[in-house]
């Protein structure tokens, strides 16, 4: 294709394109933020990296006393440090982070449109489409989720100029092996669930590329296959160093099934989430009590009209495009793993039993028969969210319809154009709330500062060591030490926390979450910290160190109580700690000190 220079009108188009998807996704510098508590939790990290030197991608702050790796998204949090060092404000430099990686995401999927000799509009169009997926958007609660999927674009960017070799003479360039090998590291260190998308997608097609172009076979064994191999072994291994483990601990295969995709969920969007389906009334209520797995699962998932316009494009195409068999292949694996262990068709819990996200064979329609790679094969065995494999179908099947509209005659590409609008139109939220709620979520960040931050900085002075007791997950921590300036035990992330209780003082772990709240015995084993030097303060936070980081100052189940006075749903918390802290206050080698939201505990100075 020959270059011809940008027109006015797309340079227009393709600037409002960007910004209306940035918009979308909420992450807007000064203005918005598309998450709150996944913020906070990879700013603690970010802003724990900037304490030390420029390559500093460990965090010394929290999780101590050994030095706590990301356990996904250093693609992220390492990138919104060097914001942090330029002056960014936390909450700024997150939405940045998120802004170029969307960017990238964006660039990448209308560079694919255009490999395949669509127009720019139309690329542009199709890029939008991509990005708009409920799939990408609706993950943002999840940080670097959200934006591994929207960069499954890039990731099949990088193969498609590693795979699609014209001839026997066409030999990869050095720069594409290179881009190659950089994605397939950016995916393992952005998150864990699409560099699985992406190994499986990319072998997928590089067999199907192998088993059908013959004559490119010899190219394909001595530099292709090779290095398609290394890049993956390599980035994993790079990973495994870093995270100081090679595998994490295996989920229940109830879980698995549990979070498998219902078929209802593709069909009939959830109330709520998109405008149109609840202007019309299409859309369905659903909750976690009815369902298993968790909201995610039922939020993120409709995908009715990319999948059947996917399917018709590949009808059109698969018998003069040998690549859509490939990249079909893709997309059924995709479905196939996303379904779980087993088939579910609005599958619902039963009245009479008390069930959580886990789901029993026996409730499920039929086995799937995918059940033994979740238990058996490394990396599958950790995709317990079974449902996120959809997004890889989804793509694949976006991709299928970019290769149809390039290859429609003119009258086609009107017809597909207004087909993907019409995509674009049904995948949308209500805009203006979910606007709403990504500027409030700055609003709340920068209350976390004002409110929190400054407090502890009153009550505690630099590089003390603290802990939160009980300890539970505690998404706060992360942010909180490090930028009040001490040093803490407590972490937040399922798979950090479980590194770092390893190398915890017995008493520390003896203060934390049983299930139970605080009690006698939880506060001994704390005060046991302070009198062997173990610890210098304790903190018994009036909020829930989880949900508060989600919702400040209370958890989102507690924000209705919310009313003119920001610590009202404080109270509950308080009232329930108030008979302990009484009891502390009058020990004699004890110094209480309270405040609007914790108590800190340290042992008395002798005068």
């Amino acid at each position: 294709m020959s270059y011809q220079k940008w027109t006015v009108w797309e340079v227009v188009f393709a600037v409002i394109a960007l910004v209306f998807i940035v918009f979308l996704q909420g992450a807007v510098p000064f203005l918005m933020i598309p998450t709150l508590g996944q913020a906070v939790w990879t700013m603690g990290f970010a802003e724990s990296f900037t304490h030390g030197s420029f390559f500093t991608i460990y965090a010394h702050d929290f999780g101590i006393p050994k030095p706590a790796a990301i356990a996904f998204g250093l693609a992220g949090a390492w990138p919104a440090s060097l914001l942090l060092r330029l002056g960014f404000a936390a909450p700024d430099a997150y939405a940045t982070m998120v802004m170029l990686w969307i960017t990238v995401a964006f660039c990448s999927a209308y560079m694919i449109a255009r490999k395949f000799g669509n127009t720019r509009s139309l690329a542009l169009l199709g890029a939008v489409a991509w990005m708009s997926m409920p799939v990408i958007w609706n993950h943002s609660g999840y940080s670097m989720l959200s934006l591994g999927m929207g960069l499954l674009s890039c990731y099949f960017l990088a193969a498609m100029k590693l795979f699609l070799i014209e001839s026997s003479l066409d030999k990869p360039s050095r720069s594409v092996i290179l881009f190659y090998l950089l994605a397939v590291i950016l995916s393992v260190f952005m998150d864990g669930y699409t560099f699985m998308m992406f190994f499986t997608g990319a072998t997928i097609l590089l067999a199907f590329m192998m088993k059908t172009r013959v004559e490119l076979r010899p190219i394909y064994k001595r530099i292709v296959l090779p290095v398609h191999i290394a890049s993956f072994i390599f980035a994993y291994t790079l990973y495994s160093i870093f995270i100081g483990r090679a595998h994490f601990t295996k989920s229940p295969i109830d879980i698995f099934r549990g979070f498998g995709l219902d078929l209802s969920f593709i069909a009939i969007p959830t109330q709520g989430v998109h405008w149109l389906f609840d202007v019309l009334g299409l859309s369905v209520e659903r909750s976690d009590k009815l369902y298993f797995g968790d909201a995610s699962a039922w939020l993120t998932t409709f995908s009715l009209p990319i999948i059947l316009a996917g399917l018709i494009a590949w009808c059109l195409t698969r018998k003069n495009i040998k690549l859509a068999k490939g990249i079909i292949l893709i997309a059924v694996f995709g479905f196939y793993m996303s379904l779980g262990p087993s088939l579910k068709i609005n599958s619902v819990k039963p009245q009479d039993q008390q069930l959580g996200s886990a789901m029993p064979a026996s409730l499920a329609v039929m086995p799937t028969g995918n059940a033994w790679m979740s238990k058996a094969l490394p990396g599958f065995n950790n995709m317990r969210s079974t449902y996120r494999w959809s997004a890889l179908e989804i793509f694949a099947l976006w991709w299928l319809v970019m290769i149809c509209v390039a290859k429609t005659q003119r009258r086609g590409k009107r017809i597909w154009s207004g087909v993907i609008f019409i995509i674009i139109l049904l995948n949308l939220p209500n805009l203006s709330q979910k606007v709403r709620l990504n500027i409030d979520q700055r609003t709340q960040f920068f209350n976390i500062d004002q409110m929190l931050i400054s407090e502890l900085k009153q009550r505690i002075n630099k590089n003390k060591i603290v802990a939160f007791i009980p300890w539970r997950n505690d998404f706060f921590a992360n942010y909180l030490a490090p930028t009040a300036g001490f040093r803490t035990f407590n972490i937040g992330g399922d798979k950090n926390l479980i590194d770092a209780k390893e190398y915890w003082p017995a008493e520390m772990v003896a203060s934390g979450d049983t299930g139970e709240p605080l009690d006698a015995e939880k506060i001994s084993a704390g005060v046991k910290m302070l009198t062997d030097g173990t610890a210098d303060v304790l903190v018994l936070p009036y909020f829930d160190m989880l949900w508060a980081a989600h919702a400040w100052p209370c958890g989102s189940r507690e924000r209705n109580l919310l009313a003119e006075d920001p610590y009202v749903c404080l109270l509950p918390y308080k009232e329930t700690l108030r008979p302990l802290i009484e009891t502390l206050e009058t020990a004699p080698n004890l110094a209480v000190t309270d405040s609007p939201l914790f108590a800190t505990v340290r042992l008395k100075t002798k005068s």
